[in-house]
């Protein structure tokens, strides 16, 4: 799970490399063209190709899963990448445990309670500290979308919950239909902005950050997730979670340079607390549709 968080974490600052090759629509696109086709050749060598079949009755739900857990998100935070840096779309974009848990209150009927309210609150007064307008030279919208980016995807964890079933919406399918979705909306809007935006004209560095993001952060956790939850229970796998931001952050300063000021850093702290205070107890979906701690 350590690995997995890590993964996903590298994907911000890694992102903001391939940024400099490609438009963040079109990295979003052929990101995720190469991570679907490995997912479905993982499905063929398994011999469980079947799955990519969905059963009737849930092939709506499948649609809305993939476009806001896969298309939505990715866009977003490509988006707030580029706009406001790798840094801080990591800590903001990280926040989707507290918005999941406010989804499972208004969704799933489940009581939020004094804690998780106060929570929301640290954390809020977290973003303050990271953005802090006129002060820290932050791009407001780029944190905006980080937002809009975290929403989307607590807002499928939330509905993942409300519709699981692990016979007719296995992990690796969910998995293969967000991936898939991402590919043909992104695709599909490069095409209509600007065709020329989808040319694979790459430096080195942006070839290894496309295929970087493409299998060890978005194709290989979803196989880790899985094979790691049927060895951890999950009433441990949550502080793993809150090494995303942290990773990212970390993985930013080395890579890119970027470097957060000691108030940003205070508000980063105060984020990860309240995603900790909220999330700890009870449980809610990973990406991809298993489950971890609330």
């Amino acid at each position: 799970m350590a690995l997995v968080a890590i993964l996903w974490g590298s994907a911000f600052p890694v992102t903001r490399v391939l940024l400099r090759d490609l438009p963040p629509v079109a990295a979003a696109a052929w990101r995720t063209l190469i991570a679907v086709t490995a997912i479905g050749l993982l499905l063929a060598l398994r011999g469980e190709l079947r799955q990519l079949r969905p059963a009737r009755g849930y092939r709506l739900r499948l649609g809305v899963l993939a476009v806001l857990g896969g298309a939505l998100f990715l866009i977003a935070m490509n988006l707030a990448i580029f706009l406001t840096g790798a840094s801080i779309t990591s800590f903001v974009t990280g926040t989707y445990p507290l918005f999941a848990v406010l989804g499972a209150g208004v969704l799933l009927g489940e009581p939020l309670g004094r804690r998780v309210l106060l929570a929301l609150a640290i954390a809020a007064g977290g973003l303050v500290l990271l953005a802090r307008p006129g002060g820290a030279h932050v791009e407001l919208l780029g944190v905006v979308v980080a937002l809009g980016a975290a929403v989307s995807f607590a807002l499928y964890l939330s509905l993942a919950r409300l519709w699981r079933s692990a016979e007719r919406l296995p992990t690796l399918t969910v998995a293969f239909y967000l991936l898939l979705s991402s590919a043909l909306v992104t695709t599909l809007i490069q095409a209509f902005i600007d065709p020329s935006g989808l040319r694979l004209d790459l430096s080195a560095a942006g070839w290894a950050a496309l295929i970087w993001l493409a299998i060890p952060a978005s194709a290989l956790p979803h196989v880790l997730v899985i094979t790691t939850l049927r060895r951890l229970p999950a009433g441990r796998a949550a502080p793993f979670l809150m090494l995303m931001p942290i990773s990212g952050t970390l993985i930013s300063t080395v890579l890119l340079g970027e470097h957060l000021d000691p108030l940003q850093l205070v508000g980063a702290g105060l984020i990860l607390v309240g995603i900790g205070a909220a999330t700890m107890p009870g449980r809610f979906s990973l990406p991809g549709g298993a489950e971890a701690p609330r």
